[in-house]
Protein backbone atom coordinates (compact mmCIF):
# COMPACT_ATOMS: atom_id res chain seq x y z
CA UNK A 1 0.00 0.00 0.00
CA UNK A 2 1.13 3.60 -1.06
CA UNK A 3 1.58 6.38 1.29
CA UNK A 4 1.32 9.70 0.97
CA UNK A 5 0.33 13.12 2.98
CA UNK A 6 -2.92 14.78 3.20
CA UNK A 7 -3.32 18.50 4.20
CA UNK A 8 -2.56 18.90 8.09
CA UNK A 9 -3.42 22.23 9.98
CA UNK A 10 -1.09 24.01 12.65
CA UNK A 11 2.29 22.27 13.92
CA UNK A 12 1.13 18.46 12.76
CA UNK A 13 2.57 18.58 9.41
CA UNK A 14 6.17 19.37 10.44
CA UNK A 15 6.18 17.46 12.60
CA UNK A 16 5.12 14.82 10.64
CA UNK A 17 7.50 15.65 8.43
CA UNK A 18 10.32 15.77 10.61
CA UNK A 19 8.91 12.31 11.94
CA UNK A 20 8.97 10.13 8.37
CA UNK A 21 12.24 11.08 7.40
CA UNK A 22 13.26 8.69 9.93
CA UNK A 23 13.01 4.96 8.76
CA UNK A 24 12.51 2.24 11.35
CA UNK A 25 15.73 1.74 12.64
CA UNK A 26 16.44 5.05 13.23
CA UNK A 27 18.74 6.52 10.36
CA UNK A 28 17.90 10.02 8.72
CA UNK A 29 16.59 9.81 5.51
CA UNK A 30 16.51 12.11 2.02
CA UNK A 31 14.42 12.49 -0.64
CA UNK A 32 17.53 12.84 -2.79
CA UNK A 33 19.12 9.84 -1.46
CA UNK A 34 15.76 7.72 -2.73
CA UNK A 35 15.64 9.49 -6.13
CA UNK A 36 18.58 11.14 -8.61
CA UNK A 37 17.91 13.19 -11.74
CA UNK A 38 19.74 14.35 -14.75
CA UNK A 39 18.13 17.08 -17.44
CA UNK A 40 19.40 17.00 -20.61
CA UNK A 41 18.34 18.77 -24.27
CA UNK A 42 17.58 16.99 -27.12
CA UNK A 43 17.55 19.23 -30.19
CA UNK A 44 16.26 19.27 -33.78
CA UNK A 45 16.48 23.34 -35.13
CA UNK A 46 13.96 25.14 -32.98
CA UNK A 47 12.22 21.95 -32.06
CA UNK A 48 14.15 21.16 -28.50
CA UNK A 49 13.10 18.79 -25.85
CA UNK A 50 13.98 18.85 -22.01
CA UNK A 51 14.44 15.69 -21.45
CA UNK A 52 14.88 14.81 -17.20
CA UNK A 53 16.00 11.03 -16.39
CA UNK A 54 14.71 9.96 -13.24
CA UNK A 55 15.59 7.25 -11.28
CA UNK A 56 14.08 5.92 -8.01
CA UNK A 57 16.01 3.33 -5.63
CA UNK A 58 14.53 -0.17 -4.96
CA UNK A 59 10.95 -0.23 -3.62
CA UNK A 60 10.81 4.03 -4.24
CA UNK A 61 8.61 6.04 -6.38
CA UNK A 62 7.29 9.10 -7.43
CA UNK A 63 3.65 10.06 -8.30
CA UNK A 64 2.70 10.85 -11.66
CA UNK A 65 2.87 14.07 -13.24
CA UNK A 66 -0.69 13.88 -14.69
CA UNK A 67 -3.10 13.27 -11.52
CA UNK A 68 -6.76 12.92 -12.11
CA UNK A 69 -8.52 16.00 -10.54
CA UNK A 70 -9.35 15.97 -7.27
CA UNK A 71 -6.36 13.53 -5.78
CA UNK A 72 -4.55 14.57 -2.58
CA UNK A 73 -0.80 13.06 -3.48
CA UNK A 74 1.50 15.48 -4.88
CA UNK A 75 2.57 15.45 -8.44
CA UNK A 76 6.10 15.75 -9.55
CA UNK A 77 6.38 18.41 -11.93
CA UNK A 78 9.27 20.04 -13.75
CA UNK A 79 9.13 23.66 -14.69
CA UNK A 80 11.21 26.09 -16.53
CA UNK A 81 11.90 29.77 -15.82
CA UNK A 82 10.10 31.68 -18.32
CA UNK A 83 12.21 34.09 -21.21
CA UNK A 84 11.74 35.34 -24.10
CA UNK A 85 14.69 32.75 -25.62
CA UNK A 86 12.01 30.26 -26.30
CA UNK A 87 8.60 29.03 -25.74
CA UNK A 88 6.87 25.96 -24.30
CA UNK A 89 5.33 23.57 -26.86
CA UNK A 90 2.19 21.65 -24.75
CA UNK A 91 2.85 20.70 -21.32
CA UNK A 92 4.98 17.66 -19.59
CA UNK A 93 4.61 14.21 -20.60
CA UNK A 94 5.59 10.86 -18.89
CA UNK A 95 5.66 7.14 -19.32
CA UNK A 96 2.07 5.34 -18.46
CA UNK A 97 2.15 5.27 -14.91
CA UNK A 98 1.56 2.23 -12.71
CA UNK A 99 -1.84 2.87 -11.15
CA UNK A 100 -3.12 1.29 -7.82
CA UNK A 101 -6.11 2.08 -5.36
CA UNK A 102 -5.36 2.33 -1.86
CA UNK A 103 -8.29 1.08 -0.38
CA UNK A 104 -7.47 2.79 2.77
CA UNK A 105 -7.66 6.31 1.99
CA UNK A 106 -9.93 5.48 -0.78
CA UNK A 107 -7.28 7.34 -3.22
CA UNK A 108 -6.35 6.54 -7.16
CA UNK A 109 -2.50 6.54 -6.86
CA UNK A 110 -0.66 6.89 -10.31
CA UNK A 111 2.93 6.74 -9.80
CA UNK A 112 6.65 5.78 -11.26
CA UNK A 113 9.41 3.40 -10.14
CA UNK A 114 12.68 2.63 -11.36
CA UNK A 115 13.90 4.75 -14.28
CA UNK A 116 11.33 7.07 -16.23
CA UNK A 117 11.93 10.19 -18.39
CA UNK A 118 9.65 13.46 -18.17
CA UNK A 119 9.88 15.59 -21.21
CA UNK A 120 8.87 19.26 -21.84
CA UNK A 121 9.04 20.53 -25.60
CA UNK A 122 9.58 24.12 -26.35
CA UNK A 123 10.31 26.32 -29.50
CA UNK A 124 13.59 28.19 -29.42
CA UNK A 125 13.17 31.77 -30.59
CA UNK A 126 16.79 33.33 -30.25
CA UNK A 127 20.03 32.86 -32.82
CA UNK A 128 22.02 32.75 -29.40
CA UNK A 129 23.12 30.02 -27.60
CA UNK A 130 21.17 30.29 -24.22
CA UNK A 131 20.39 28.69 -20.65
CA UNK A 132 17.02 27.35 -18.92
CA UNK A 133 16.70 27.24 -15.72
CA UNK A 134 14.39 25.10 -13.78
CA UNK A 135 12.68 23.20 -10.79
CA UNK A 136 12.19 19.33 -10.42
CA UNK A 137 9.56 18.87 -7.69
CA UNK A 138 8.84 15.40 -6.39
CA UNK A 139 7.58 13.17 -3.49
CA UNK A 140 9.30 10.16 -2.88
CA UNK A 141 7.17 6.73 -0.82
CA UNK A 142 7.84 3.27 -0.08
CA UNK A 143 5.22 0.99 1.06
CA UNK A 144 5.73 2.10 4.71
CA UNK A 145 6.30 6.06 4.79
CA UNK A 146 6.82 9.06 2.70
CA UNK A 147 9.34 11.93 2.82
CA UNK A 148 8.55 15.56 2.56
CA UNK A 149 8.17 17.05 -0.83
CA UNK A 150 11.38 18.21 -2.92
CA UNK A 151 12.77 20.96 -5.12
CA UNK A 152 15.56 20.34 -7.15
CA UNK A 153 17.56 23.38 -9.29
CA UNK A 154 18.87 22.35 -12.79
CA UNK A 155 20.48 24.09 -15.68
CA UNK A 156 20.84 22.97 -19.07
CA UNK A 157 22.11 24.88 -22.32
CA UNK A 158 19.88 25.22 -25.66
CA UNK A 159 21.44 26.17 -28.88
CA UNK A 160 20.24 29.14 -30.65
CA UNK A 161 18.88 28.58 -33.96
CA UNK A 162 19.41 31.36 -36.58
CA UNK A 163 15.66 32.61 -37.67
CA UNK A 164 14.74 31.80 -41.19
CA UNK A 165 14.39 33.92 -43.80
CA UNK A 166 10.27 35.44 -43.26
CA UNK A 167 9.12 37.37 -46.99
CA UNK A 168 9.78 40.91 -46.28
CA UNK A 169 6.57 42.13 -44.88
CA UNK A 170 6.80 45.93 -46.34
CA UNK A 171 7.74 44.60 -49.78
CA UNK A 172 5.11 41.44 -49.70
CA UNK A 173 2.14 43.30 -48.42
CA UNK A 174 2.25 45.45 -52.16
CA UNK A 175 1.11 42.42 -53.50
CA UNK A 176 -1.65 41.11 -51.71
CA UNK A 177 -5.06 41.72 -52.93
CA UNK A 178 -7.33 40.59 -49.88
CA UNK A 179 -6.44 40.44 -46.57
CA UNK A 180 -7.91 39.09 -43.71
CA UNK A 181 -5.88 39.49 -40.16
CA UNK A 182 -3.18 36.91 -40.59
CA UNK A 183 -4.64 35.87 -44.03
CA UNK A 184 -4.26 36.94 -47.61
CA UNK A 185 -3.83 36.37 -51.39
CA UNK A 186 -1.91 38.11 -53.62
CA UNK A 187 -2.46 38.49 -57.55
CA UNK A 188 -1.09 35.32 -57.87
CA UNK A 189 -3.22 33.61 -56.23
CA UNK A 190 -0.62 32.72 -53.49
CA UNK A 191 -1.87 32.65 -50.25
CA UNK A 192 0.36 33.70 -47.44
CA UNK A 193 -0.24 33.16 -42.99
CA UNK A 194 0.96 35.85 -40.59
CA UNK A 195 2.99 34.08 -37.76
CA UNK A 196 5.38 36.29 -35.40
CA UNK A 197 4.88 39.28 -37.67
CA UNK A 198 6.29 37.28 -40.65
CA UNK A 199 4.41 36.40 -43.68
CA UNK A 200 4.80 32.59 -45.41
CA UNK A 201 3.95 31.75 -48.46
CA UNK A 202 1.47 28.57 -48.25
CA UNK A 203 2.65 25.77 -49.57
CA UNK A 204 0.83 24.07 -52.29
CA UNK A 205 -1.69 21.40 -51.22
CA UNK A 206 -1.77 22.99 -47.57
CA UNK A 207 -4.88 25.16 -46.72
CA UNK A 208 -3.94 28.50 -44.72
CA UNK A 209 -5.27 27.87 -41.77
CA UNK A 210 -3.62 24.21 -41.45
CA UNK A 211 -0.54 25.76 -42.52
CA UNK A 212 -0.74 28.70 -40.12
CA UNK A 213 -1.58 26.30 -37.18
CA UNK A 214 1.50 24.55 -38.25
CA UNK A 215 4.02 26.99 -37.88
CA UNK A 216 2.02 28.44 -34.57
CA UNK A 217 3.51 25.26 -33.13
CA UNK A 218 6.76 24.69 -34.25
CA UNK A 219 6.40 23.94 -37.82
CA UNK A 220 9.53 24.99 -39.97
CA UNK A 221 8.91 26.63 -43.18
CA UNK A 222 10.44 25.60 -46.29
CA UNK A 223 10.79 27.21 -49.79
Amino acid sequence: MKIFFKPFSGVILPLLALMVTFSSWGQLEFPDDKVSWKFTVEQDGEDATIVGTITMVEHWHIYAANLPEGTFTIPSEVVLKGSSDFKLVGGVTEPKPIFEHDEMADEDLYYHSHTIKLKQKIKVLTEDDFEINGTFSFQTCDDTHCLPPFDADFTVKVKGVKKEEGTDSANIEETFVKVDGDFAVDAEDVSYVKVDDQWFAVPEGNSAPFYKKYLTLGGSHEE
